[in-house]
């Protein structure tokens, strides 16, 4: 005989409607409650009949993830952390990578809208633009640079506060007494990219822009570039792991050793970080926070009468390691706490 949702209550110890509001991810369900459920769920078996359940709510249960690029390690962290959160709720996800093209993003909104219940459209840290991202029938929450190209911070969605994390990179540098950065990403002149951000932190003229999508190739290459200037920079700092792993490897194919001759930075929290040699100072925003956040934000817009919510600024964690520490276990000299993850709304 097949399982029923009563029998779920009845072995959860909650009553029908309990159950319900679980199975069909509704918002403000505590975690004690949702993990009685899902308990009993996963000890009887029990699967909810989808189509039954659609006809029912209406609702799909299916939520678009809309990401720039998925070669992005840190974009594709934050893609992984929403479907972990999005299923714990109950919920599937659709990834869809739209290379950075506004265009196709409107159109998944547009074209789309009666496949999801709501869409997370990720803008990244190197300036994105995905302002033009909802306005159409389907709920959106965004995910982008803190008052990045002039989005209003009181439509909701979730802010990454680009100006703390390099705030926090800057102090950092300035306890280690590393004075002469150089800064290597994409889109300098943007606000709304980490780049820019660092460039303004840290004062310095020194650059290297890179390509719009960052990756360990380049890193490699430009390595060569920084080497011709080695007498002029002590410190590297890359808006992205994925940069400033292919510069390591680089400086050292070429006989330079990180950080004796010259320390090195990122940004993006990549595990690869952790296991490379020197392994690698880095700043990490909190990506299961961050999904949290997104999906409260986005089932809020399900309920009737929701209204727009302040978006929740999130800074970041600086990650401190060999590549600007060196191989001690000794601490630097600190003029201050470093940043914690922050969110705030605002």
């Amino acid at each position: 005989m097949a399982v029923t949702m009563r029998q779920v209550a009845e072995l959860a110890g909650v009553s029908l409607k309990s159950v319900s509001r679980v199975v069909n991810g509704e918002p403000n369900v505590s975690d004690e409650l949702r993990h009685k459920v899902t308990t009993a769920i996963d000890q009887l078996g029990w699967q909810p009949n989808a189509l039954a359940r659609t006809l029912r709510t209406g609702r799909t249960e299916t939520v678009a993830v809309i990401v720039p690029d998925l070669r992005s390690g840190w974009v594709a962290a934050l893609a992984q952390a929403l479907v972990i959160e999005a299923d714990r709720r109950g919920l599937r996800t659709a990834i869809e990578p739209c290379g950075r093209d506004r265009n196709r993003a409107v159109q998944v909104l547009t074209e789309q809208s009666t496949s999801f219940d709501g869409a997370i459209v990720v803008g990244g840290i190197h300036g994105e633009d995905v302002s033009s991202a909802g306005g159409g029938p389907l709920p959106v929450c965004r995910i982008e640079a803190f008052g990045a190209n002039g989005t209003p911070t009181t439509g909701g969605g979730v802010g990454l506060d680009l100006d703390q994390a390099a705030d926090v990179v800057s102090r950092h540098l300035r306890a280690l007494r590393l004075t002469a950065p150089v800064v290597v990403g994409p889109r300098l002149d943007r606000p709304g990219a980490f780049a820019h951000a660092l460039q303004r932190a840290l004062d310095t003229a020194a650059v290297l822009e890179t390509d719009a999508v960052p990756s360990r190739a380049e890193g490699f290459r430009l390595a060569a570039r920084l080497v011709e200037d080695l007498d002029r920079h002590d410190v590297v700092v890359c808006a992205d792991d994925e940069l400033a792993l292919g510069v390591l490897a680089g400086l050292r194919s070429r006989g330079v050793r990180v950080p004796h001759q010259i320390a090195l930075c990122g940004c993006g929290g990549l595990e690869d970080g952790r296991f490379s040699s020197p392994s690698l100072t880095t700043l990490g925003f909190p990506t299961g926070e961050i999904a949290r956040i997104a999906l409260d934000d986005l089932q809020r817009r399900w309920e009737p009468g929701s209204h727009n919510r302040a978006m929740t600024r999130v800074g970041a964690t600086l990650i401190r390691r060999e590549s600007t520490l060196g191989f001690t276990s000794a601490p630097p000299l600190s003029i201050g706490p470093l940043s914690s993850p922050r969110v705030e709304e605002f």
